[in-house]
């Protein structure tokens, strides 16, 4: 493994800037050799090479077939140059290392102070001197903490140069009698059953303080071991002796690498030892040496995990490719196949089973096709399309996002789609389109404002996302949520559900989904927690698009119906009880389906119990970030009071997009590595709704089943369209489903014995959003299916949806029913 590599998976991650630059110093050496043959001139600074990649390829030739024109660099000009780009690294790694020496020595011994602080109100008296001079590098107890270390992902970053600095260095590891902690009768007093919270407080800190100790002297050694290394290369490649005078004048003289500083490391990691020994452990260091390793190990588990599926990301984007764990149909199977037929046997080649999937959805929709099930032939081909593309997304037999281009493909050339011509009555006759001008009208319909929703919804999470603000959201939201796996997944649920309200739930769940890329990058491929929380946003922002007026398109529609219209205290009063219930009914669900356990690793540490802001403060690209959000985030919200000036909300997500590539926050890279794949599965959808919608399909369906509801009570009216509802949208657009046949159920609930025409609209258009059974039933959904793991295996497919989201709808259904009619009635929606 290169040596690049080896500082990646050993480095701190969020102190990566302040390591050896390993491979900008490698490009710097193949310059110089470069300009040493005369093949090329140096720059005047080491700074402008570039360093992007990891490096020049070791085993390339460096030199090939050019010819050497320029006049070549002297020996001497050569080490000076290397020498100035080492002694630019040096000063970058010592100031570091003053500042974090500083900082975390600092909260070692006001650690140490307030254990004495504590242990002299509970009546022992200690002495809090430290470093009297009395102490050395050893510890008393003999046991030796000077094992090599790795890193871990935590850190705090504190600020620099706060506490007093003595003389030379903070003092190393004292005797065990000026000690907090030390002695029979603290070990006594920490066991102590008053001492229990602030055992597992203290416990806390002395945890966090070695992994620091230890991260910061792994960062000595890693930075000592990479200057040996790239000056070892340098003299190998232009025949220089410069290692030994380097590392003896410049290396071993800087402050971290000085043996004072280690053993002032040393020290502190024993005093931590010891504390902790008395806390946990009845005094007992071996044990809780091995603990405090324990815990290290842990956390250098989960560093390396993530970062390594970070390099394979990097890589798989880079090289386009794509790792994933073997299909069953991937598995080796026989060939042939054996049957008995009248006690003769006969071998037949062997089906594979996707074979059969695409076999049984052809004759489906040829079946469809050719039946006479409807009079007009749009309506017939319209039919079979939709039971076509509903089997072929059901049952997986070609990636989501290519049956749903496909869809427009069949539209044109079946000629589902219609165009009305209306007479001087109001009468309107419908054709059916050629297919060139379906062509036109269908791709016009495809790429409509809910596209630039997505684009700008996801250039918001990108944006969070790339520079830590999702990450520090998710510190803040599993902060109070704690660890345990239900919990987080009801606060991800709840705040799924509360972003939807306010800015759609096209939107939301695409930030809310960055929020948990902390969690996810680090959990197993198909792991039953990564799984349920994915679900779990999904769901929820489903839920979310039923709570306020401006949370759906089918909301706006429902209330523009509606007649006389509901004011929003009376939606909210009925809406509000409706999502919190169904919220968590479908949390309950997901606890019962995916059974969801806390695995090593399955959170980065540093999310639990810190504050990452207060750690990290925000600078002004962040502060940016964050304006730009908000901002789009109110013109959503304002978006019905700006409509004569933005036109739709799809125009307002411009705003982000510019924002944010316009002053190269986000890239062109960024920008390819977009989710292309559910905007093409949404055009999909989008085509389907709209042809669905032009073939009258649906229409025809609900005239049909009018005349059925004379004489039935509002009640049995409302099961009967809203169940008509949920069937409806779980293959077609929640919005388009809405506009069909919102107006229909208000002219039947007007003509009711007992009229309840608003309830029976509002109901229905709760239901639009209900409807969450398939990928494609909703943005949320697609999003849901879409995202994958750092090798880019997807986290769930369409057989979570059918577990999940089909009760999840009934459930919806069952809610609505139950408390949403008798809500209405209380608050005067009739």
């Amino acid at each position: 493994m290169k040596f690049s590599h080896s500082i990646q998976l050993n480095a701190s991650p969020e102190w990566q800037a302040n390591y050896l630059a390993y491979s900008q110093l490698k490009k710097i050496l193949y310059a110089i050799e470069r300009a040493m043959l005369g093949v090329e001139k140096l720059p005047a600074s080491p700074r402008d090479i570039e360093a992007d990649g990891d490096g020049d390829d070791e085993t390339s030739p460096l030199i090939g077939e050019q010819q050497l024109l320029l006049s070549k660099l002297s020996p001497d000009d050569a080490n000076a140059f290397f020498v100035r780009a080492l002694d630019e690294q040096l000063d970058k790694i010592s100031a570091f290392y003053a500042r974090k020496e500083a900082s975390i020595f600092g909260e070692v011994e006001a650690f140490i102070s307030d254990v004495s602080k504590l242990e002299s109100s509970q009546g022992v008296h200690l002495d809090l001197e430290i470093g009297n001079g009395q102490g050395g590098p050893a510890s008393s107890s003999g046991v030796s903490v000077e094992e090599p270390t790795l890193p871990s992902q935590r850190s705090t970053n504190m600020s620099s140069g706060t506490w007093p600095r003595r003389q030379n260095s903070l003092p190393v590891a004292r005797e065990s009698q000026n000690r907090p902690g030390s002695g029979d009768f603290s070990t006594q007093l920490w066991a102590s059953r008053g001492m229990k919270l602030n055992r597992h407080r203290f416990s806390r800190r002395a945890t966090d303080l070695f992994i620091l100790l230890s991260e910061l002297k792994d960062y000595v050694e890693l930075n000592y071991t990479g200057f040996s290394k790239i000056i070892k290369k340098y003299d190998k490649v232009t025949g220089s002796k410069l290692r030994r005078h380097y590392m003896a004048t410049k290396v071993d003289l800087a402050r971290p690498f000085r043996p004072n500083s280690k053993e002032n490391i040393n020290g502190m990691i024993d005093e931590v030892v010891h504390i902790y020994a008395t806390i946990r452990t009845d005094g007992k260091v071996g044990i809780a040496l091995t603990d405090l390793k324990g815990t290290l190990r842990e956390r250098v588990i989960w560093e390396r995990n993530t970062i390594w599926k970070d390099m394979i990301e990097q890589e798989r984007r880079r090289e386009t490719i794509g790792i994933r764990p073997p299909a069953a149909s991937d598995v080796e199977k026989p060939d042939t196949t054996e049957i008995s037929v009248f006690g003769r046997k006969l071998v037949l080649p062997a089906i594979p089973w996707d074979c059969v999937k695409i076999i049984v959805c052809i004759i489906a929709f040829l079946t469809l096709l050719i039946s006479p099930t409807l009079e007009k032939v749009e309506q017939q081909n319209c039919l079979a399309i939709l039971v076509f593309a509903s089997l072929l997304w059901a049952l997986e037999v070609l990636p989501l996002f290519i049956t749903a281009i496909f869809v427009p493909f069949m539209i044109v050339v079946l000629r589902v789609q219609r165009t009305a011509t209306v007479d001087k009555h109001g009468n309107a006759t419908y054709t059916r389109m050629t297919a060139k001008d379906g062509a036109k009208k269908i791709f016009s319909d495809m790429f409509g404002p809910v596209i630039m929703l997505l684009l700008g919804g996801f250039s918001l999470a990108s944006a969070l996302s790339k520079h830590n603000i999702a990450k520090g959201l998710a510190s803040f939201v599993l902060g109070k949520a704690g660890s345990k796996p239900q919990w987080v997944l009801l606060a991800n649920m709840f705040v799924s559900t509360f972003a939807s309200m306010w800015i759609s739930n096209v939107a939301a769940p695409v930030l809310c989904f960055s929020l948990i890329q902390p969690i996810l990058r680090n959990l197993p491929a198909r792991s039953s927690y990564a799984r349920c929380l994915i679900m779990g946003i999904a769901m929820a922002a489903n839920v979310g698009g039923m709570a306020s007026p401006i949370s759906s398109p089918q909301n706006i529609i429902a209330i523009g119906t509606m007649d006389p219209p509901p004011s929003w205290p009376q939606f909210f009063a009925v809406s509000l009880p409706l999502v919190i219930v169904m919220d968590i009914l479908i949390w309950c669900i997901l606890l019962a389906i995916y059974r969801p356990s806390a695995s090593a690793g399955s959170a980065p540490p540093e999310l639990f119990g810190h504050s990452y802001f207060a750690e990290h403060p925000l600078d002004r690209k962040q502060w940016y970030i964050i304006a730009v959000s908000f901002l789009t985030i109110i013109l959503w919200c304002a978006e019905s009071a700006l409509e004569d000036y933005v036109g739709d909300m799809g125009v307002i997500a411009i705003v982000p997009i510019v924002a944010f590539y316009g002053v190269g926050l986000l890239t062109k890279d960024d920008w390819n590595s977009m989710l292309w794949s559910v905007v093409m599965l949404a055009m999909g959808g989008i085509a389907l709704g709209k042809a669905v919608d032009s073939s009258g399909l649906l229409l025809e369906i609900t005239h049909s089943l009018t005349p059925h509801l004379e004489g039935m009570s509002p009640f049995k009216c409302l099961a009967l369209f809203s169940g008509l509802v949920l069937v409806g949208t779980t293959f077609i657009s929640h919005t388009v489903g809405a506009l069909i046949i919102l107006p229909i159920i208000l002219k039947v609930g007007s003509s009711l014995p007992d009229p309840r025409a608003n309830t029976l609209v509002m109901a229905a258009a709760f239901m639009c959003s209900g409807a969450m059974g398939l990928p494609v039933s909703s943005f949320p959904n697609m999003n849901a299916v879409s995202l994958e793991d750092p090798t880019g295996t997807p986290w769930v497919d369409v057989k979570d949806f059918l577990k999940v989201g089909l009760p999840c709808s009934v459930v919806a259904w069952a809610v609505v029913m139950t408390i949403g009619y008798p809500l209405m009635g209380l608050v005067g929606i009739q």
